[in-house]
């Protein structure tokens, strides 16, 4: 454990899987928080009323759900019990891809409003926001920045 940096080992051990955690609730029981933060503007606008959503949207969301906690229990068992800056780096760089993933995502449903930072709103803050800083802290590690093993 002393190869990898305090800094990393508190976030990837803790605050990341507390994110990731967070992520697993909204998906599986907060469908209009999910649906107002972890979506574009420009796509939670056109929903009338999260309450009630459709069979599709009741099936997908949970089915994220499943993944986030696949990636929560790899978070949570792997990276809690090897120490291996090799594991470490092979699961943040599967876990970066998941990440690159869920921007294009997002880039691709609104690509103007993806780049147009003044005009986001408190939700897309926090999608984005979040999803940027873990992306920056992944590749920070695996590019070895702040004294991590390359």
């Amino acid at each position: 454990m002393a190869n990898i940096p305090i800094f990393y080992r508190i976030f990837f051990l803790y605050i990341d899987p507390l994110i990731c955690l967070i992520g697993v609730y909204t998906f599986f029981f907060d469908h209009a928080t999910f649906i107002e933060s972890g979506t574009p503007h420009s796509i939670s606008a056109t929903v009338a009323d999260t309450q009630h959503l459709s069979p599709l949207e009741q099936f997908l969301l949970p089915a994220l759900g499943s993944y986030a906690l696949c990636i929560f229990g790899i978070q949570i068992l792997l990276l809690h019990q090897f120490h291996d800056v090799k594991i470490w780096r092979i699961v943040m760089f599967s876990i970066l891809l998941t990440d690159l993933g869920l921007s294009y995502v997002v880039y691709s449903a609104d690509p103007l409003g993806f780049w147009d930072v003044r005009g986001w709103t408190g939700g897309d803050w926090t999608n984005n926001g979040i999803l940027g800083a873990v992306i920056a802290i992944r590749t920070a590690f695996l590019l070895g920045i702040g004294g991590v093993e390359v």
